[in-house]
């Protein structure tokens, strides 16, 4: 039996923390579709079951259109059965009149389903909150002859309950050693946004599948969901990380030291790309570092433009620093060399700030913009 492990799709964001108005839009339709396509992958691989651990949406108001479009892509796929866990974003509720029957909901107790041909396989779940936590892990009782898969969405800790910061501190910790020795092959977990796949003790293992799709630079690099492959008879399994969103998103941090132009720059950005198999369609934040001679002739702004051009969103951040040598300008009988002797000469500039103004200088000098 296959079933697809999936959690932190963040449906309906507003995705308008770098994102423009168009851009933003195109970006909330895209992760809608995603889950279409999820279904569509589901369908043409023979997959059974697709688990939802958590933030299925991101906010508790859905769109009308996220909520229909989910309903009816769960309506159009009778024959797969879709388990949804609710995280801590997403508090939405179906209704019994509105809730397809191959739709299935958690609850705050633990509830479980049969499945595989023989009913070997057992799904199981309980939507932890901060009144629940305490009593909900030592209730869980497993059946030790079955496949056991238990659905959580929290925050994964070593011993009990922990203090969490930023993003974790939204959700409920779960503790891992409090699942250990339960009988649980298979703990379908949300929440993290990377892919994480460990052991759980001698038996099980846990796993989280990280976003669907990255949404901000924090969530670089690939991202897609689990596919489980069980087999019935031995009850054993194999999970695999599919590769699924539809834009990578990368940040990179570029070494520019010693580069004479923005040409050599520009040309160091796109091998970085290159190695990074970075293409049109995906979304890259560059930063360039290191350090450059003072008469270095550089241009953010065209760098920026050429990304621009080349992907379907880029920023770029400039932290490099510039360096001169007051003894190459000693006996340098340029304007150039009369203009360095003159601001290294006069301590009304503080030393931190003379080699910016010596650029200055130079880039008035070529008639640049400064």
């Amino acid at each position: 039996m296959k079933l697809i492990h999936c959690a932190d799709l963040h449906l309906d964001s507003r995705l308008n923390t770098h994102l423009g108005r168009e851009q933003a839009k195109r970006r909330r339709d895209e992760l809608l579709r995603n889950f279409e396509r999820l279904a569509g992958y589901a369908e043409e691989n023979g997959v059974e079951a697709v688990l939802i651990a958590g933030d299925l949406f991101d906010r508790d108001m859905v769109s009308a259109l996220a909520k229909s479009t989910v309903l009816s892509v769960i309506t159009a796929h009778p024959q797969i059965r879709f388990y949804y866990l609710r995280g801590n974003h997403d508090k939405g509720d179906y209704t019994d009149s509105s809730r397809p029957r191959n739709l299935f909901l958690f609850g705050n107790r633990w509830r479980s389903w049969q499945e595989g041909a023989d009913g070997r396989i057992m799904i199981t779940g309980i939507e932890l909150t901060r009144e629940n936590l305490s009593h909900a892990l030592p209730a869980l009782r497993l059946e030790p002859g079955l496949f056991n898969i238990v659905m959580l969405h929290g925050q994964e800790t070593g011993g009990t309950a922990a203090v969490a910061s930023g993003h974790s501190a939204y959700a409920v910790p779960i503790s891992i050693r409090a699942l250990q020795g339960k009988g649980i092959d298979y703990l379908a977990l949300g929440h993290v946004h990377s892919y994480k796949y460990a052991k759980l003790d001698s038996r099980g293992v846990y796993c989280y599948p990280g976003c669907l799709e990255g949404r901000g630079f924090d969530e670089s690099g690939p991202h897609g969901f689990v596919l489980l492959d069980i087999d019935e008879k031995k009850l054993r399994f194999s999970a695999r990380f599919v590769p699924f969103a539809r834009r990578t998103l990368y940040a990179v941090d570029v070494d520019v030291t010693g580069c004479r132009s923005t040409a050599q720059i520009n040309d160091l950005i796109r091998d970085a790309l290159q190695s990074k198999a970075c293409t049109e369609k995906d979304m890259v934040d560059i930063t360039i570092r290191g350090e450059l001679d003072v008469d270095c002739e550089v241009d953010p702004d065209y760098l920026r433009t050429d990304l621009e051009a080349r992907c379907f969103f880029a920023r770029l951040h400039d932290e490099t620093t510039f360096r001169i040598d007051a003894e190459d300008y000693l006996h340098d009988e340029s304007l150039r060399g009369e203009f360095v002797r003159l601001v290294m000469a006069d301590d009304s500039i503080p030393e931190e700030e003379k080699t910016e103004v010596i650029r200055c200088g130079f880039q008035a000098m070529d008639g640049e913009k400064l």
